[in-house]
């Protein structure tokens, strides 16, 4: 989808104190899903690629089992079950039982972490190597970021068959989340730290957007704002147990 022209856009960021490698595993393994995503707390994957991703920070056990796999990658068929109403539940747990929508997706495009200045492992993600260009915020000065060390992205659509023929003329939408590893400095406590700058945006197109747009577009900027608040508990409550 090109996303020079969408109806509606929704874009929602946070900055997580924890390695890339910890935020990109609670992103893509949807089995940790139930225990921080109020939005959409049940995933059903409901088919993978036969030929398994080079995404080596998964277990090996996942490649021998990969058409039951609960990690994402490129081919990647499921279904969000989704609480449009998730600031209203505590926890993911609650949440699960106030899924009021159910949605059809496929992983279009899954990059693994890659160090920023080598070719990403697009085995399981894109087709153009864009993870190759460079980032203005990569080369620091005093008034910006620190460089990028690592990055990763993964990007979901809508999946036209789950959909219908019909709808999918009519709608279709295009998800990404893009992470940027950094190591900040650390003034309490002295030298840096690494953080991951997490930024998730979402463009929709066709007449069905316009009604998105007019019945939900305040809805679900609230909801994509507590997408990336609840990853950000949920990793950084992982960093410290």
């Amino acid at each position: 989808m090109s996303s020079t022209d969408p109806i509606l856009r929704i874009t929602s960021s946070t900055t997580i104190h924890a390695p890339l490698d910890k935020v990109w595993t609670a992103l893509t393994d949807t089995t940790t899903w139930m225990r921080w995503n109020r939005f959409v707390p049940d995933v059903t994957i409901r088919e993978q690629p036969t030929t398994p991703t080079s995404d080596s920070t998964h277990d090996s056990a996942n490649t021998n089992a990969n058409t039951t796999s609960s990690i994402l990658q490129k081919g990647t068929r499921l279904t969000f079950h989704v609480n449009m109403h998730p600031a209203a539940s505590p926890s993911a747990p609650e949440s699960l039982a106030k899924v009021d929508n159910h949605v059809g997706l496929v992983v279009s495009e899954c990059v693994p972490p890659y160090a920023v200045g080598s070719s990403p492992e697009i085995g399981g993600g894109g087709e153009n190597g864009e993870g190759d260009s460079t980032d203005p915020a990569d080369s620091a000065t005093p008034t910006q970021a620190p460089p990028a060390t690592r990055k990763a992205t993964i990007t979901w659509a809508n999946d036209t068959a789950f959909q219908g023929r019909v709808m999918a003329t009519l709608h279709s939408a295009e998800r990404v989340h893009e992470l940027i590893e950094r190591e900040v400095p650390d003034p309490e406590h002295g030298g840096t730290r690494t953080v991951t700058e997490v930024t998730n945006w979402e463009v929709q197109s066709g007449y069905l957007a316009y009604v998105v747009k007019w019945m939900f577009e305040g809805r679900l900027e609230e909801n994509f704002g507590v997408w990336v608040d609840d990853l950000r508990g949920f990793v950084e409550g992982e960093m410290i147990q």
